[in-house]
């Protein structure tokens, strides 16, 4: 081969790579254009953290400006300012949780820096933990340089809570505090960093205290082990609601305020005079509320008030996560529903949580049970005309926080006998305020292939019971549910047939709307004479004497046709 040949192989060779890395570049910047245009954030496209993450949500409020602060800052400084402030109080928090400074220095500088890593790897030394996350901060302008580089601003009410733990991993402390931070940021590099931070003050936060009012007459109030509307003793009396063929996630979706009035009535004719409902974390918006689901709900309010019902609002429902640094996204919850309806006089009470014992299995215990004093302590603050409750699984996980609700709640749904028993247990604990029996029932589902079903007798003779003690104890109950329902969502009860079916039916009114024996109860107001043997008969035994019948005709004829042949 000549050399011009293969000279002439060689640049093509080349032309060709050359030709396929401009097309690659072109291709990756169009891409990259692309991607801002479909409104990404740049910052992730580029693989540069921002200052905040967009699901960081501390509230920062700014208080009005000293008079004379050097210059007037522009909202785009402003805008930077608290962004970098807010980044440093989370990258100090992460830095805890690690055990170890974790880059602080992109937010710190200076003495500030010193100061938060001497907090962090002081605690480390020692073998100690501490898990920290701030909530909310008050801003008051005092300086902004004439060059733009230099603020300083007081941080008014920083909401923080810690609980911290021994080498074990034992919790050894916990505190809610509002404190006051002086702080001075300077500008370096294209960054604001905090280069002072000086706490000026802090005072504890009382979780259970109450704030003073006086609340309409009109509005449920606890007094003893008592609760009483217009100076009389109310003793309540419910169903937890749902409508029939929208139940859990389906029912705000498809909100039908006619529809809800037709059961409010039915729930009035049975003699009763409050009703439970939940309201579904992620459906109302999360940390940003959805103000047309507050309408929906502002809604069935005024619907209840007219059928002369007061309402059990359960929040947080189907929210499982209670991780330290996400308690801001729970507080900007209850602050979008609260405080709109903090004067609305058909609302008895929030009830925090459904079952929050129930999340023990997959969330520390610990952070449970301090999101709930912290919620409730926030629930008052938002609405202090309204009563605060946890509705608790169990009569035994009822005597926790005890002190923080206005009235113990619990659930049950074992023997009837053994109900008077467990009460007393619990009453002897907490002998202050009222209990409520929230949820209890018994379903009506049988199967002819899954034993443990109940029927219709069994479970009028249940509510007999459950009722007639209700009733001498002078305890307020709510049963489970109004409606035998089709659908029960996979995340309720999971998928199993042995545990989705009984949910479907543990209702007083059967699919097609007429009312069980249970429902002539409440309207009677008799006790239910005990089932007899044919009522306790149920489809199950007929398959299994059915299969064992089969299974002895089988083995009869096996053994006539082994006979015949001998």
């Amino acid at each position: 081969m000549s050399k011009t040949r293969l000279k002439l192989i060689i640049w093509f060779i080349l032309t060709i790579l050359a030709f396929g890395g401009v097309f690659f570049a072109i291709q990756q910047v169009a891409r990259l254009v692309a991607y801002f245009q479909e409104g990404a954030d740049p910052a992730s496209a580029l693989n540069i953290v921002p200052n905040v993450p967009p699901d960081l949500k501390v509230r920062l409020t700014w208080l009005p400006d000293d008079p004379d602060t050097g210059r007037e800052m522009e909202p785009f400084t402003r805008t930077q300012i608290q962004s970098a402030y807010l980044r440093a109080w989370l990258q100090w928090n992460i830095s805890y949780l690690r055990g170890e400074p974790y880059g602080l220095t992109t937010y710190f500088v200076g003495p500030a820096l010193e100061a938060v890593n001497e907090s962090v790897t002081s605690v480390a030394a020692q073998g100690w933990r501490v898990e920290q996350t701030d909530l909310s901060h008050e801003l008051q302008l005092h300086l902004y340089s004439a060059d733009g580089s230099i603020v300083s601003f007081t941080d008014h009410n920083a909401r923080v809570v810690q609980l911290v733990r021994n080498e074990t991993g034992q919790l050894v402390a916990t505190a809610e505090t509002t404190a006051t931070f002086d702080v001075m940021m300077f500008l370096e590099d294209g960054n604001w960093r905090v280069r002072h931070w000086v706490r000026v003050d802090g005072d504890l936060v009382d979780v259970a205290g109450k704030t003073a009012v006086s609340p309409l007459p009109s509005f449920v109030q606890q007094e003893g082990t008592h609760l009483v509307v217009n100076g009389r003793s109310f003793q309540v009396r419910g169903i937890n609601y749902y409508p029939q063929a929208t139940p859990w996630d389906l029912f705000w979706p498809n909100y039908n305020g006619e529809l809800i009035d037709q059961d409010l009535t039915r729930i009035q004719q049975l003699g009763l005079n409050t009703i439970r409902i939940f309201v579904p974390f992620d459906q109302f918006g999360g940390a940003d509320v959805n103000p047309e689901m507050v309408a929906r709900l502002t809604d069935l309010l005024d619907r209840a008030q007219a059928h002369d019902l007061k309402v059990i609002v359960t929040l947080f429902d189907f929210r499982t996560k209670y991780d330290l640094l996400l308690w801001p996204h729970t507080d900007r919850h209850l602050e979008g529903i609260l405080p709109a309806l903090a004067e609305h006089p058909a609302i008895l009470a929030w009830d925090l949580k459904n079952e929050p014992d129930l999340d023990y299995d997959t969330a520390d215990p610990v952070w449970v049970n301090e999101w709930l004093a912290h919620t409730a302590r926030l629930a008052r603050e938002l609405d202090p005309n309204h009563l605060v409750t946890i509705g608790w699984s169990t009569p035994e996980a009822a005597q926790t926080l005890a002190d923080v609700v206005d009235f113990v709640s619990f659930h049950y749904y074992r023997e009837a006998e053994m109900l008077g028993e467990v009460y007393a247990t619990l009453k002897t604990a907490v002998s202050d305020r009222p209990i409520i029996l929230t949820e209890f029932g018994l379903s009506t589902w049988n199967s002819p292939f899954f034993p443990g079903g109940h029927t219709e007798a069994e479970q009028a003779a249940y509510y007999a019971q459950v009722l007639s003690f209700a009733e001498t104890a002078e305890m307020g109950w709510l049963a489970w549910t109004l409606y035998d329902f089709e659908h029960v969502p996979g995340g309720v009860a999971g998928q199993l047939p042995w545990r989705s079916g009984p949910q479907r039916r543990y209702g007083l009114l059967r699919p097609d709307g007429s009312m069980k024996p249970a429902g002539e109860i409440l309207l009677s107001a008799t006790p239910a004479t005990s089932p007899s043997w044919q009522a306790r008969f149920k489809p199950f035994w007929i398959t299994a004497v059915l299969v064992m019948g089969i299974f002895i005709s089988i083995v009869w004829q096996a053994g006539r046709i082994y006979r015949q042949r001998q």
